[in-house]
């Protein structure tokens, strides 16, 4: 299993309440598992699911059939949700919605936000290792939205290094959900009751070995959110789980927000991490700079790719992370590439 290797000896002790809370949160999220679930959507075309078969996963995990992996929650992992609240890491940058507002304190993106209704989206990126300190991060995902702000509803999905959650500099495999912004509801992979696994063999939190190399081979993987039914999460060409329509009050008719790029969270007065290749695009671009490519928008019926007109670039701290995009391969209309080397302070 994938284990949350995380220490909590540096976080202050619980109270007794607090104890009993956490408690009754274990019960909720590791009850026991249901019988049956949706194995697979009923009206995404099997053309969605070509192309090659999923890579980089675990030889020692098999589950029989009829079994998918679960990964129980543990006391650790609520206090270390606990602990990123208290870091000021609030997950929703404002400015990834209203482009001309600033970052929230402690984050910066560099990203792409498509504005239209949409049931979905997929994209293929590559993936790297940028280094990251104690309580940081740095991401790089696709984002599905919709909502008004204060009330934001998101599913993301993507990689990153998550030193909040993991004690690890390892690039892993990383979900996310909130259906109110991140004020009561959200987590991480499985810190909550929410996503559905469905695969036998590849689960999120999964160690991502295969890294680009810095002006060599690059290794990518290709994630998709799709809506059928449900909000469903793909990996290469299997869907690895879904999060019920249930558990959203502003997506069951589809989103209007798409975002993709990198994201990076680091405590005040902390140098901020790399992000992506740890490169500005205007370094250079094919093998040096991180990248999203092929992203298509799902209009429940086809993969389309996005209008260039409904496309806004962004980058909360042009000094620290770039944006930039460039003339795709035909029919794809755009490429594009973002990241930098941080160092910056994110604070107030």
């Amino acid at each position: 299993m994938f284990g949350l290797l995380h220490s909590i000896q540096d976080w202050q002790a619980i109270s007794e309440e607090e104890n009993l809370e956490m408690e009754r949160q274990l019960k909720v999220i590791n009850k026991p598992p249901i019988k049956s679930f949706k194995m697979e959507p009923k009206n995404i075309p099997k053309s969605v699911m070509e192309g090659e078969s999923p890579r980089l996963l675990p030889n020692n995990i098999k589950c029989p059939p009829g079994f998918v992996l679960i990964r129980r929650t543990t006391k650790e992992d609520l206090i270390m949700t606990k602990k990123m609240k208290a870091l000021g890491f609030n997950h929703l940058p404002s400015s990834h919605f209203h482009p001309t507002d600033g970052a929230a304190p402690s984050t910066a993106y560099a990203a792409v936000h498509y504005r239209k209704h949409n049931f979905g989206a997929k994209t293929r990126m590559n993936v790297w290792a940028p280094r990251t300190l104690s309580g940081q991060s740095s991401i790089s995902s696709i984002w599905i939205a919709n909502g008004p702000l204060q009330d934001l509803n998101v599913i993301e999905a993507g990689w990153g290094v998550n030193r909040q959650i993991f004690s690890d500099n390892y690039t892993r495999l990383l979900a996310y959900w909130t259906a109110d912004a991140h004020k009561t509801t959200g987590c991480y992979n499985y810190l909550c009751p929410g996503f559905v696994q469905i695969h036998r063999e590849i689960s999120l939190g999964l160690v991502l070995n295969h890294i680009s190399a810095y002006n060599g081979a690059q290794s990518d993987i290709e994630i998709g959110i799709l809506r059928d039914g449900e909000w469903w999460l793909k990996y290469f060409n299997q869907f690895i789980g879904y999060w019920p329509q249930k558990l959203f009050f502003y997506m069951y008719g589809g989103a209007n927000n798409v975002v993709w790029g990198g994201s990076v969270f680091s405590p005040r007065n902390q140098p901020s991490p790399p992000m992506g290749s740890g490169h500005f695009p205007k370094d250079g671009l094919q093998n040096k700079s991180a990248y999203f490519k092929d992203t298509q928008i799902w209009d429940n019926i086809h993969l389309i790719y996005p209008q260039p007109d409904r496309i806004v670039l962004s980058s909360s701290t042009p000094d620290c992370y770039e944006a930039k995009l460039t003339a795709g391969v035909a029919p794809n209309p755009m490429d594009f590439f973002y990241g930098g080397p941080g160092q910056c302070n994110l604070g107030d």
